[in-house]
């Protein structure tokens, strides 16, 4: 194998880049709803190559790592950030709880079972980060662990120790949240999660909105009529009959489109284009006349779209309010999804929406130019990045990094990775407020969030790789044992709080638990079981939180032991 890889090892550029390629591959691989990611992937991959290669590892630049590591932990905190301030407020006030309950509840189990079983400071980190699944963790640890003054010698195995036993215990963090969340939790407490979700979905079906029932978005379709029994009333008349969930686009009369205005009176035998929820042009037909197949007529209606930002006037409302609140400059424009962070939420009355939340709508062109600048900032994805706000976003953290605090003696400092954090969760925050003053995609922040960690990852386990044999031999069954505890305690004690203490909804409280411990495959394979997109309403408030606090886990878990 060595002899197969040595040309490689001459060039650290394309052993890095090797290792992100099979990394991200092998995390991509499924067995059943289980997959390592990204994360796990790289850094399972790295370590294998790196044990096999020994002290032929090539010199991998530790600035490198720090960068890589910056990219990834700023673009956690700028996703992050809008969701994570917001969870201040009254209405997400339970589900940042539990994000706090899991979090402390993993610190202090990981610090127990590390002394508990006397394991070394390496494992430790590594132990806590791997059963919460928190790599970010492992980063601001490292960071933390620079700044002791340890050896070279000691500092490498101190981070190959914590990459052999984040590796350990990474799978069963990530497993264990899944069957928790949606097999073990609901029979601890009693429930049916099917039952639930289609109980939750029942509820909000039933809130009105605009009159009218709240549907589901995918319904949205154009459909003509030929006039009859409206023969007479104007588009004001029509619409109040109709109610707000259809709208009237465009009127055709002897073969020519008749321009729209309130007073406008229909005429038997005139066609008129509707666009809006199926169920709702159901009721409204009869009110109308008889449908008729006229593709010219709503041949564009579904097919223009826009995505936009929501205003702050509307953070922290739920969709009915800011139905209402938008009022007649939103008649005429459908809603086809809200998208928080990377996650599809689902549309309910009872919604309530959060800062940098993007709305996807539907309608004629005309109309969406005129409503847009109402709702929010038009999501532009034909614009370049604006790369100096994030680079001077990055300074930032940086110097943030840099403050230290002494403590009985003990330099306590965020370090790079953890004022990277901070940094990205002010501009995260400042630019959901102000989309307009700085063009920074998703795409932009996801492409430093997954080629930053998997490139971090990479580079960690190439060189914790030599120190792996040794580490595994040492202390490998007890670290699965201790991960198992790890993993679960925290899930158990977030449960019985939200449920018993908090009241939250069994449904949205699954959904933050897997959020809480940053597992999306967990939340979905809650909603799976609950036939329902439910508990990705509960999911988001926690995952913004537990991806901060684990982060900045890494440094503390440092300084205790």
């Amino acid at each position: 194998m060595l002899e197969v890889l040595r040309p490689i090892v001459q060039s650290p550029e394309a052993m890095l880049f090797l290792t992100v390629a099979l990394g991200v591959r092998l995390g991509r691989l499924k067995l059943g709803d289980f997959s390592f990611g990204n994360a796990a992937g790289t850094l399972i991959v790295g370590t294998i190559l790196g044990a096999i290669l020994g002290g032929a590892v090539p010199e991998l630049s530790p600035t490198l790592k720090s960068v890589a590591f910056l990219l990834f932990v700023f673009a956690v905190g700028f996703q992050s950030g809008p969701q994570f301030f917001s969870s201040l407020g009254r209405r997400t006030l339970p589900l940042a709880a539990i994000a706090l309950v899991v979090t402390a509840t993993g610190l202090v189990t990981a610090l127990s079972m590390g002394r508990l079983l006397g394991l070394d400071q390496g494992s430790t980190i590594g132990l806590a980060a791997g059963s919460l699944s928190e790599t970010a963790m492992l980063g601001t640890a490292y960071g933390a662990l620079s700044g002791l003054g340890l050896s070279q010698d000691a500092l490498l195995d101190a981070q190959g120790q914590a990459a052999v036993a984040f590796a350990l215990t990474y799978v069963f963090g990530t497993i264990g949240v899944i069957l928790f969340c949606s097999q073990l939790g609901p029979r601890l407490i009693g429930i049916d999660l099917r039952e639930e979700g289609h109980r939750f979905d029942a509820e909000q079906a039933q809130v009105a909105v605009g009159g009218g029932q709240l549907l589901d978005v995918r319904s949205l379709v154009a459909r003509a009529f030929r006039v009859d029994a409206a023969d007479g009333a104007t588009i004001t008349q029509l619409r109040d009959r109709i109610g707000s969930l259809v709208s009237v686009q465009r009127v055709r009369r002897h073969g020519k489109d008749v321009e729209l205005s309130p007073d406008l009176e229909l005429k038997r035998g005139d066609l008129i284009a509707l666009q809006g929820y199926r169920p709702a042009i159901v009721r409204a037909a009869p009110r109308i006349g008889k449908e008729v197949v006229a593709d010219e007529l709503v041949r564009d209606l579904l097919g223009h779209g826009a995505e936009v930002v929501i205003a702050q006037r509307f953070a922290g409302k739920t969709l009915a309010e800011a139905v209402q609140l938008l009022g007649d400059a939103g008649r005429g424009i459908f809603l086809r999804g809200i998208k928080r962070q990377t996650q599809e939420i689902p549309v309910t009355a009872q919604t309530v929406l959060l800062p940098g939340d993007i709305l996807s709508l539907a309608g004629p062109p005309e109309r969406l130019e005129e409503a847009l600048p109402h709702v929010g900032e038009s999501v532009n994805t034909g614009k370049r990045s604006d790369i100096s706000f994030l680079a001077a976003g990055l300074f930032c953290g940086a110097l943030i990094g840099l403050a230290t605090l002494m403590v009985n003696g003990l330099p306590i400092t965020l370090s790079a990775g953890g004022g990277a954090l901070v940094a990205g969760l002010v501009f995260g925050w400042w630019h959901s407020r102000h989309p307009e003053r700085s063009n920074v995609p998703l795409a932009a922040t996801q492409i430093m969030w997954d080629f930053g960690l998997a490139t971090f990852c990479a580079l960690v386990g190439l060189t914790a790789g030599p120190q792996a044999v040794a580490a595994l031999a040492a202390n490998g069954a007890l670290l699965l044992g201790a991960g198992v505890v790890v993993t679960l305690v925290p899930q158990l004690v977030g449960l019985l709080v939200g449920h018993y203490l908090l009241k939250v909804d069994p449904v949205l409280l699954f959904g933050a638990l897997a959020g809480a411990q940053t597992q999306d495959a967990a939340m979905l394979a809650a909603s799976d079981v609950a036939e329902s997109s439910a508990p990705a309403l509960g999911f988001t408030v926690p995952y913004a939180i537990g991806n901060i606090l684990l982060t900045i886990m890494g440094p503390i878990i440092v300084a205790l032991t």
